[in-house]
């Protein structure tokens, strides 16, 4: 039994608010009860009894997570999916997940940040400037080949990256 809490129901109406204000997977919700030192069969009633309820979805988490990391922290595909696979979210919900995000958006994304950066560092060489700026979208978790496409086609347009 839990330490601090007394009956299944307070726990588990505990467990309602925790998944209630934020979308949360199964691995979140553990290791809250474990971190609660709720029993383990506890653990497993009001885990069903969460899902049955749809207060947990993966699908719906992974849905979230990918809309919120790319649009609101501006990360990419990679740096999402290593977060979802920490979380215990299999390939094919985030396959599903990441139809979220729109190709076009995505390549836009890229430019943009990439203007960013590279302006921010204009008092750098070219060459480690290009660099720097390739590794900072890089460590945002956007694909190597991509970044280098669009950051190509940049140089190539009259316009230039410094906009």
């Amino acid at each position: 039994m839990s330490k601090i809490y007394s009956t299944k129901e307070i726990l588990l109406e505990k467990m309602k608010h925790f998944c209630s204000y934020q979308e949360r997977c199964h691995k979140e919700v553990l290791d809250k009860m474990f971190s609660l030192k709720i029993d383990a069969e506890w653990r497993d009633e009001i885990l069903l009894d969460l899902m049955r309820d749809d207060f947990i979805n993966e699908e719906r988490y992974a849905r979230s997570i990918v809309r919120g990391k790319f649009k609101i922290n501006s990360w990419g595909k990679v740096k999402i999916r290593q977060s979802l696979k920490q979380n215990g979210i299999t390939d094919k919900l985030i396959s599903m997940a990441f139809d979220e995000i729109d190709d076009a958006d995505y390549l836009d994304k890229i430019k943009v940040l990439l203007k960013k950066k590279y302006a921010l560092l204009h008092k750098e060489s070219e060459p480690v400037r290009s660099h720097k700026t390739t590794q900072h979208l890089m460590q945002k978790g956007y694909e190597h080949h991509l970044v280098v496409e669009v950051f190509n086609q940049l140089k190539l347009q009259d316009t230039g990256l410094d906009e």
